[in-house]
This record gives structure tokens, C-alpha cells and sequence, in this order.
């Protein structure tokens, strides 16, 4: 007759097979999509933000606010070029290369997207992909405007989104040591998805909702150029 352990383990292994499956079975029920773009954001480590490495951010937690525009994008058959969103967030990483640990996250879709985008974005948020990073606190529209994004990742030039009135991000690329015109970048970093991240330094930049009250001023604020993908038959 098998020890009380040992069932207790072969209860277990059974659990972990049952969410397995059920996972890719959500997985295989969304359709296919694809995100590529420009990311601008602020967070409360320092310019030298470890993060970027898969490290443990600085004073122990992360706070952030990223403001995006996908340039090409599809959910499905819903085309997304243009659509524009927004992600706050709250980690703790224990070690480096260790997974992130989320204690809070937000998404906000721009009012001006169409209805079918709007829709296709709240499904993509609320669905498997994202499903890591918890029950979001708030999934949400409201009205999102970039300021200057043509001076995107430029050094000394700085770029601007607000989010109604409840976050803007203002930040401004550094240059690098080698070559003092072109932007300290990243490749590939530990994020994914992350192909390309400009370091610079925040302005004065906020997150106020769903109960949080982030301010950043002097801290991190990253160009990132991303792309994303997932969804379809697994």
C-alpha cells in the first residue's frame, strides 16, 4: 500500500499535469498575434537599471509605467498598427536570472483605438500570454497621447506620453562613453521581447491608479523597441 508521501507526491504530479494541459488548451484557443513597436517608461531604479540584466532591482521592488504604440500589430484577424496602450506594474526578482514576481499589474488601452481593436487588446491582456502576471488590478480605457516621439532614443532629446491624467512618463536618452552623440543601448536584454533599450533619465513622470501612487523623477526611463508574438495552435 503506497505511504502517505507518496501519494501525497502522486497527487501532486497529477495536479501539475491537469494545469498543463489546461494551459495549453487556453493557449491553443487564442489566436495568433503580434505586437511590434516603440515603448517608452519610467521605473524606480536607477539610471543603470539592473532589470535589464535579469537582475534584483534597486531597493528590492520595481515600480514602473510603460507607455507603447505598436507601429504593426494583428490579434487574429484585427489589424493593430497604430494602436496605442499602457502597462504599470510592481516586481520583486530575488536573484539574478530568477523569475519576477509580480505583486500588481495594470493594462490601459487608448480610448481612440476602434472597438474591434479595444476588444482584441482586452483579450489579449485578460488571455494566457499574460497570464503570469497575475489578475490585472485594472484593464481599462482611457485616452493616451505621445509627446515628440520623433525624438525617440536620441540623446538629449526628450519624449513624452501622458495617460489622461493619471500617469505621463518624460524621459531623455544618456549617451555613451565611446561615442557621446549616440544612445548607451542594450540588445537583447533580459525582458522578452526587449530587442533594443536606450538608457536615459526621467523627468518628472507619475503612475496614480488602482490604489498606487508611483512618482519618478531622476530615475530610469527607457527607449525600448519591442516585438512580441504568441497565441495560436501550440
Amino acid at each position: 500500500m503506497p505511504r502517505p508521501k507518496s501519494i501525497k507526491m502522486i497527487l501532486t504530479a497529477i495536479a501539475v499535469a491537469a494545469w498543463m494541459i489546461q494551459t495549453i488548451a487556453r493557449a491553443a484557443d487564442e489566436p495568433a498575434w503580434s505586437l511590434e513597436g516603440r515603448s517608452i517608461s519610467a521605473d524606480s531604479c536607477g539610471v543603470d537599471c539592473p532589470c535589464n540584466l535579469g537582475g534584483p532591482p534597486h531597493n528590492g521592488e520595481c515600480r514602473f509605467i510603460q507607455i507603447r504604440q505598436v507601429d504593426k500589430g494583428q490579434y487574429g484577424d484585427v489589424k493593430l498598427d497604430g494602436v496605442k496602450f499602457a502597462m504599470a506594474g510592481q516586481f520583486t526578482r530575488e536573484v539574478t536570472g530568477g523569475p519576477a514576481k509580480f505583486s500588481f499589474v495594470a493594462f490601459y488601452i487608448d480610448s481612440g483605438a476602434s472597438v474591434e481593436q479595444k476588444e482584441a487588446l482586452r483579450k489579449l491582456f485578460s488571455g494566457p500570454s499574460f497570464a503570469g502576471l497575475g489578475q490585472p488590478a485594472e484593464l481599462t480605457e482611457v485616452a493616451i497621447k505621445f509627446e515628440n516621439l520623433d525624438a525617440f532614443g536620441q540623446v538629449g532629446k526628450t519624449a513624452s506620453g501622458t495617460m489622461g491624467d493619471i500617469a505621463k512618463v518624460e524621459l531623455t536618452p544618456i549617451g555613451g562613453g565611446t561615442h557621446q552623440d549616440k544612445p548607451m543601448v542594450i540588445e537583447n536584454q533580459a525582458s522578452p521581447g526587449f530587442e533594443w533599450t536606450a538608457l536615459g533619465k526621467t523627468g518628472k513622470s507619475f503612475y496614480k491608479s488602482a490604489g498606487k501612487d508611483f512618482e519618478f523623477d531622476g530615475n530610469s526611463g527607457e527607449s525600448v523597441k519591442f516585438v512580441m508574438k504568441g497565441g495560436g495552435e501550440k
